[in-house]
């Protein structure tokens, strides 16, 4: 039985932090791998711990809700200081290539990376300004 095989038993046995230290040693030996991430993201929200399941689903459509997703922005401080880099995301997402693991819908939100801002933090017209402007700089490069 392989490491991902112990995984989804243990999470149909509803062994949610064991299925998670397993993904989790299976997500750094292969970092690309989208079934790893997903399955990851639902063992944490099996613990109802959802910016975690946020981040292992973030660029992976139907992975983790929007919710998720805000809660893992929030979590990870997207934009206190300044706008959140890609450097930054592969390192929280534990990957060399972000689009790599995203579908359509992850590389949209890498298109609108620059514009993306923690969710509570008010905004002036001026921050929303540059972030329009890095958000047209970036989808010209991921064309």
């Amino acid at each position: 039985m392989t490491g991902l095989e112990r995984a989804r038993a243990d999470l149909a046995r509803g062994d949610a932090r064991k299925a998670r230290d397993r993904l989790k040693g299976l997500v750094a030996t292969f970092p690309d791998s989208v079934e790893i991430r997903g399955l990851l993201a639902e063992a944490y929200r099996r613990d109802r711990q959802f910016p975690e399941a946020g981040r292992w689903g973030y660029l992976v459509g139907d992975a983790a809700t929007d919710a998720e997703r805000r809660a893992f922005e929030r979590h990870a401080g997207f934009g206190w200081r300044g706008r959140i880099t890609e450097s930054r995301l592969r390192r929280l997402l534990r990957t060399d290539e972000l689009a790599v693991i995203a579908d359509d819908d992850g590389r949209g939100m890498l298109r609108t990376l620059p514009s993306r801002r923690h969710p509570d933090r008010p905004d002036g017209l001026g921050a929303a300004l540059a972030r329009a402007v890095a958000t047209l700089r970036a989808a010209l490069t991921w064309r």
